[in-house]
């Protein structure tokens, strides 16, 4: 029980804080330059939030790309280890010989 109350204790936390930095600086407005386009005028508390969603999606997408290319190797070791006769089959009910 400590540990669930630990962490709805962390993300109330940094609900509180992500709530007080959005109020302190509803007011404050920038200039955001991509390269190819410019946004003026960008409320500094979307741009933070913005800033963080893309971080997690890119994070995302890049262990996913990872995951994807494990599972592949893990796939060819099966199959290479399903050729082998010393391996014993997990499905074979007495067990090894």
């Amino acid at each position: 029980m400590n540990g669930l109350i630990g962490r709805v204790a962390i993300v109330l936390g940094c609900a509180v804080l992500a709530s007080l930095f959005t109020w302190l600086n509803a007011g404050e407005a920038v200039t955001v330059r991509l390269g190819f386009v410019t946004f003026r005028s960008v409320s500094l508390p979307a741009v933070v939030f913005g800033s963080i969603l893309f971080g997690m999606g890119l994070l995302f997408f890049t262990g996913l790309r990872a995951d994807l290319r494990t599972r592949r190797m893990l796939e060819r070791y099966r199959e290479a280890l399903g050729k082998s006769s010393e391996i014993p089959n997990p499905e074979d009910p007495t067990g090894p010989h």
